[in-house]
């Protein structure tokens, strides 16, 4: 994960920016425990592999950048979408084969390279940081979204930007159950602290002093 830059005030960055960065530190956190040789395993058959969740969590971040300002510079399909949103027709892409998909070169070898698909997360969280951090914070909350099939009528960029988050969160709680039936002990994401002694905490009512 990227660090702020030296003499970097996080309080001072675009709100956005600074929330993006922050759930990429979490992402970071849960899959900290998974090893590299995890990348290809499955809960059961059909379901996304470790390096799967995380290229489909950030794909879907491309779908809704795409879809709220326009085609970008990313990795994925969805990053050359027009503006709007049409349908959830990208997520078909995610049940399917990769002989059957048209990957890249790129996202072919994410698929068995659990340290390359977190790469192409990393990659489209910088690319998010850049296009909503350009954006006023007016532009953001009052704009309604032209109408379309999936968002009611009065939804903001910002009503999309949080279901943006909350998707991304849900696929880091998937991660989370893929990390136990491993037999790994993932860290809660909010602190560098491991969820078994978290929990043991709660617990036991111990006083905790996590590292943030």
């Amino acid at each position: 994960m990227a660090n702020p830059q030296a003499g970097e005030n996080p309080e001072q960055l675009h709100p956005f920016v600074r929330k993006l960065r922050m759930h990429r530190q979490f992402f970071h956190r849960t899959l900290s425990c998974f090893r590299e040789e995890d990348a290809s395993f499955r809960l059961c058959p059909g379901a996304m592999t470790v390096s799967g969740q995380v290229l489909h969590a950030a794909g879907a971040i491309e779908f809704f950048v795409s879809g709220l300002f326009g085609p970008f510079e990313g990795w994925s399909p969805q990053s050359k979408r027009s503006k709007g949103f049409v349908d959830m027709s990208w997520t078909e892409r995610s049940n399917v084969g990769p002989d059957d998909r048209g990957d890249s070169a790129e996202v072919l070898e994410a698929q068995g390279s659990l340290k390359k698909a977190v790469e192409l997360f990393d990659r489209t969280i910088d690319s998010a940081m850049a296009i909503f951090g350009a954006r006023s914070m007016e532009e953001l909350t009052r704009g309604e979204l032209d109408r379309n099939p999936l968002f009611p009528p009065g939804f903001t960029v910002a009503a999309v930007f949080e279901m943006m988050i909350d998707h991304t969160a849900h696929h880091r709680g998937a991660l989370a159950q893929y990390a136990r039936s491993l037999g790994l002990e993932p860290k809660i994401p909010y602190f560098d602290m491991s969820e078994a002694r978290h929990e043991a905490q709660l617990i036991t009512g111990a006083e905790q002093s996590p590292r943030l």
